[in-house]
């Protein structure tokens, strides 16, 4: 039976990694961009997604995140809506669209796809990310991007510097002040596969949070994102984030060590701080040419492997990463990548690689057959339509 595929882009995510497989695989497909917000549940939006895809005659829609507009559009149409999710957690993953019967959701982070489960999706499993083989292959570093990009270390993402943390700070009251300073101290730094931020407010510090915040939790819905889940991720982890990183980029200063970020005016005594690349372009060479690459997650990302470890090890680049409980169900420690489970283990590993390039190399080697063969796009995509019913 012919099916036509549409990748739908969103205003948020213009994400090609799909399309080279479908135009590698010669199959029917068509890139549609929607000009909608991934957060969209609009009716006004649903309909002009209808429009799109009968225009185009789609018979599955395929996204990168979850898009609720365009779960009711397919629904409505009566056709198979793909979402495979990179992101943890998705805030639009937290509405009602999600149990609609065309959803076919599937989720890098297995805690993710556990609690899609219980917001009554009907089919959503567990998909690790991939790497653009075809992209990949066709890398060509000359001279002059060695003088560019070649480096020691290197950490390439967002510093999330946000005042929204001391202002909510602020407002609430000394005993949850301590509080705070109690969970943030004791996550700190820390990536050992437990989870630091969830569960672990008081029901006082709830309560206070909330009203700083101005969160609007409505417990008649559903599938609001649960407050603890809210809290967590918007207050701590971002703070987290940003205390982490900017430790981390003081501690290694003292090597050849980059960091480039889209923070705008973002700056660091002593860091060699430097503009965000280009995802096509410059980054896989920025990748392929540092000597060590970091990976440092995000603490609302509980279990997964973001993209940036995929892109890395996908270009030969050697990957040092905090540990997430699923680097070991996909990869071998100290074979195909290398984990770090505090800042100073951090340190004590980037010495130790620096000065040991033949231990380095095999890891990124072995790191780049292990992600090319096993966890492409391609891999992925096939997974996806044997799931559907389609392989």
């Amino acid at each position: 039976m012919h099916m036509k595929i549409g990748i739908l882009y969103l205003n948020e995510i213009k994400y090609d990694e799909l399309v080279w497989v479908i135009v590698k695989k010669g199959i029917d497909g068509e890139v549609i961009d929607t000009e909608i917000s991934i957060n969209s549940t609009s009716n006004q939006d649903t309909e002009k997604v209808v429009g799109l895809l009968k225009e185009n005659g789609i018979d599955i829609a395929i996204s990168m995140d979850f898009c609720p507009a365009i779960s009711d559009a397919c629904e409505k149409l009566g056709i198979k809506y793909v979402a495979w999710v990179y992101d943890a957690p998705q805030q639009a993953l937290y509405n009602k669209q999600i149990t609609n019967s065309c959803n076919h959701i599937f989720s890098f982070d297995r805690d993710q796809t556990g609690e899609a489960l219980e917001l009554g999706a009907l089919d959503a499993r567990h998909l690790p990310l991939g790497t653009n083989v075809y992209r990949n292959t066709s890398l060509v570093v000359d001279k002059e991007d060695e003088k560019r990009f070649a480096c020691d270390v290197s950490f390439i993402g967002n510093m999330y510097v946000d005042d929204f943390y001391d202002k909510v700070y602020a407002q609430v009251s000394n005993n949850i002040q301590k509080e705070l300073d109690d969970i943030m101290a004791d996550a700190m730094g820390v990536w050992d596969g437990k989870s630091r931020i969830y569960g672990r407010l008081s029901p006082e510090a709830t309560s206070e949070l909330i009203e700083a915040s101005g969160y609007r939790f409505y417990e008649s819905n559903p599938f609001a994102m649960p407050v603890d889940r809210y809290l967590g991720t918007r207050i701590l982890a971002i703070r987290l984030t940003e205390l982490e990183r900017k430790e981390i980029a003081r501690r290694l200063s003292k090597y050849d060590f980059r960091l480039y970020t889209n923070t705008e005016n973002f700056a660091l005594e002593g860091v060699d701080v430097r503009p965000a690349l280009s995802y096509d372009e410059s980054l896989p060479k920025a990748y392929h040419l540092s000597k060590i690459n970091l990976n440092i997650t995000l603490h609302s990302i509980t279990s997964g492997i973001p993209l940036r470890v995929f892109d890395i090890m996908g270009v030969g680049g050697f990957m040092l990463s905090n540990y997430q409980p699923e680097i070991e169900e996909l990869f071998k420690i100290g074979r195909d990548i290398e984990v770090y489970r505090n800042i100073d283990e951090l340190e004590d590993k980037v010495r130790y690689y620096l000065s040991h390039e033949e231990a380095r190399s095999r890891i990124a080697i072995n790191g780049y057959h292990t992600v090319s063969e096993k966890y492409s796009y391609d891999a992925g995509f096939e997974k996806i339509m044997r799931h559907i019913g389609l392989g």
